[in-house]
């Protein structure tokens, strides 16, 4: 019988050491998306400044594997303005979910599942009463992911220089559930 040794997987606060693996998933991320025809990002968002400025706000978060970086996501608490027009269902705080990516070449690994149970746990744990996000409605991968986990549609938004809408999607915590 032969044991497979599982890997080592963190998630981990991103930090300035961080910046350089996080941009460069994300920079091909987009280029992967948009070779499959899904122009979710483009080249003036988001940049590598946007990364920098996310680790410089404690709100960059990193998945690794054996220590290397090979997912990221940022949490925080800020609202896109579009984000007003929708009729949320849960109560604020909301933590909202911002670029959660995974590196192409580690695709179908279960990364992004791994950082959306991170970022449940987060809310959860620090008083957010729900979590708040978006998906491009021409990715139809990130809008089953969500869908699969049992997040509402909230209704859609639409930001600037992209041609399609963005389904809003919303999450009660097991903090708000309890209440």
């Amino acid at each position: 019988m032969h044991e497979q040794k599982a890997d080592t997987v963190t998630v981990v606060r991103g930090t300035p050491a961080h910046v350089d693996a996080a941009w460069e998933i994300l920079d091909r991320c987009r280029r992967a998306l948009d070779a499959r025809g899904i122009q979710q990002w483009d080249d003036v968002y988001p940049t590598r400044e946007v990364i920098e400025a996310d680790v410089a706000n404690g709100r960059l978060w990193v998945l690794e594997v054996e220590g290397r970086v090979r997912a990221s996501v940022a949490l925080d608490s800020a609202q896109d303005p579009q984000y007003a027009s929708v009729e949320w269902a849960y109560s604020e705080p909301a933590l909202v979910v911002h670029r959660l990516c995974v590196d192409p070449g580690a695709w179908g690994r279960g990364y992004a599942t791994q950082l959306m149970n991170f970022a449940e746990r987060y809310a959860a744990e620090h008083g957010f009463a729900s979590i708040r996000l978006d998906a491009y409605s021409a990715n139809p991968e990130s809008i089953h992911l969500y869908r699969r986990r049992g997040y509402r549609d909230a209704g859609q938004v639409y930001f600037p220089r992209r041609r399609g809408h963005f389904h809003c999607f919303e999450l009660a915590t097991s903090q708000s559930k309890s209440r």
